[in-house]
């Protein structure tokens, strides 16, 4: 059986959320390099990340998956397609981490200062037009 790399993630709970949704479709995956990983997160930079594998023959099929869940949009919380505040663009990414608040530049600093990993983040969406950065809040169009 050989084995190829379908995705590489840095946390090891991404990486099984993806595993777990590609098995409930069938696909029969692999994680490797997680044990590394979470001894220390600097690892992570050394062996390339947290593997995702699959079979070679479950490759493509995996990848049309990914890219189907991928293509979806984003809904608010009336079921209506996310846009963007600025331009109106459904075109965003999903997960962004921002630290672009006071309190994220603030953090940002003293974690460099003291050479401490992690710093505060925000987890917004970004609109991949513009770069605007916001949440799921509704917004007046």
């Amino acid at each position: 059986m050989k084995l190829k790399t379908l995705k590489t993630f840095s946390n090891d709970i991404s990486a099984h959320l993806l595993k777990t949704r590609l098995e409930s479709e069938g696909v029969e995956c692999f994680i490797l390099d997680e044990n590394i990983v979470r001894l220390n997160s600097f690892y992570d930079l050394a062996v390339g990340g947290i593997r995702l594998q699959v079979r070679e023959e479950d490759f493509q099929r995996a990848k049309d998956l990914i890219e189907e869940w991928e293509d979806r949009p984003y809904l608010d919380e009336e079921d209506r397609e996310l846009k963007c505040p600025k331009c109106q663009s459904t075109d965003v990414y999903a997960g962004f981490k921002s630290f672009k608040t006071a309190v994220g530049w603030l953090t940002l600093a003293i974690s460099l200062l003291l050479v401490i990993y992690p710093f505060y983040t925000k987890t917004v969406f970004r609109c991949k037009a513009c770069g605007t950065e916001f949440g799921r809040k509704k917004h007046k169009a």
